[in-house]
């Protein structure tokens, strides 16, 4: 600390109440201080000048990764879109094969009841036929 009879050559700025105020007689400190801010203002510029390169960085690849998705989600529509008609395309075939199925089903059943009917006939009634047969002479 400095002694009683002994003032600050540096005292700070009224604007800020932070920044040090170089003595207007003594030059060499006034060109140290001068140095100074002219370096904190150099590396504040270029502080700014990479934090705006950063958040254009970022911007770009947001801007490129919403291109990528909205390519992604039209190829995805269409790809639905495809799936829905091949989809619709097979329900139809299915309808139809229902339709077949059940009119194939009826046709076997009438089948399998005409051979019944031309078994039973065979195998009850020969004798009868030949019976019948017997007294005529053509």
């Amino acid at each position: 600390m400095a002694s009683p009879g002994m003032v600050s050559a540096v005292t700070t700025s009224p604007s800020t109440g932070s920044e040090p105020e170089a003595p207007c007689c003594d030059p060499q400190l006034a060109a140290v201080t001068a140095e100074r801010k002219r370096k904190r203002k150099e590396s504040n510029r270029l502080s700014a000048q990479r934090s705006r390169a950063r958040k254009q960085q970022q911007l770009d690849d947001l801007t490129n990764q919403v291109t990528a998705l909205r390519a992604r989600n039209g190829a995805m529509a269409a790809a639905a879109y495809d799936v829905e008609r091949r989809c619709a395309a097979v329900q139809a075939e299915n309808t139809l094969l229902q339709a077949m199925n059940l009119e194939l089903g009826e046709r076997l059943q009438s089948l399998t009841e005409l051979i019944q009917c031309m078994e039973a006939a065979m195998y009850h009634q020969p004798q009868q036929l030949l019976d019948a047969n017997m007294y005529n002479y053509y």
